[in-house]
């Protein structure tokens, strides 16, 4: 599955974004990440938004999928996430998302 082009713009600010900027990044607070997807937003646009989460409805679609090594391969970060890491920060994401 090709990613879009959001996700790539996203995993790259996520990552460079994390403990700079957001040190609380981690934290189980509902809204711990969400000054993380406002910036993507303000940086990327609405699209952007959209697209990255169709693109999320689509990979968590698949509870089997393995998403630890899709992260590997096509996340422009450069360190890896467990698979239930990158289902959590996707449905993070998609709620966030829904919530516009």
């Amino acid at each position: 599955m090709k990613a879009p082009q959001a996700f790539y713009d996203f995993t790259l600010q996520f990552h460079q974004d994390l403990d700079l900027v957001y040190p609380d990044w981690a934290s189980d607070a509902p809204t711990a990440r969400h000054e993380i997807y406002q910036s993507f937003r303000r940086q990327y646009g609405d699209q952007a938004v959209h697209d990255l989460n169709a693109f999320c409805e689509k990979l968590l679609s698949d509870a089997r999928a393995d998403l630890e090594s899709f992260w590997f391969k096509e996340s422009k970060a450069d360190w890896v996430i467990s698979n239930d890491g990158i289902r959590l920060l996707l449905k993070d994401f998609q709620t966030w998302a829904a919530s516009l």
